[in-house]
């Protein structure tokens, strides 16, 4: 299994959809929560209202298109993926900004084990340290 992102951004949205996936359930919290938060990023900045739910949706259907998942969780494997192939595209400010995205995501509607292990592998492989995710 192998996937590339064109962009940062895509990068991020993927991110977004393994935790939002995480726990089998998309809601209405996530939904808020990135339409409200995650659209106002710097990384989305130039991004309309349309575009970002745009790329979202493309997002989504490349990951479950391409990668093992059940149709509503992608495979730990899978995951695995996600997280190295956001890294080739991320740079170090813009994996600190994604692990902090994804924990406000996964804390939106109450952080479930997948979630926390997903969080743990994004801040280990992208080599985050507590002391960054002050800034």
């Amino acid at each position: 299994m192998e996937i590339q992102f064109d962009r940062p951004v895509e990068a991020m949205a993927a991110i977004t959809w393994i935790i939002c996936s995480a726990d089998e359930i998309g809601s209405e919290a996530e939904h808020n929560y990135l339409h409200k938060h995650v659209s106002t990023l710097a990384e989305f900045e130039d991004m309309s209202p349309l575009e970002f739910s745009s790329l979202l949706a493309s997002t989504r259907t490349k990951l479950f298109s391409n990668l093992s998942n059940d149709g509503m969780c992608l495979s730990a494997p899978a995951v695995d993926t996600i997280i190295s192939s956001a890294k080739a595209v991320l740079s170090e400010t813009q994996r600190v900004e994604a692990f902090k995205m994804a924990l406000g995501l996964a804390k939106t509607d109450g952080l479930v084990k997948a979630e926390q292990e997903i969080l743990n592998k994004l801040r280990s492989r992208f080599s985050i340290s507590f002391d960054s995710l002050d800034n």
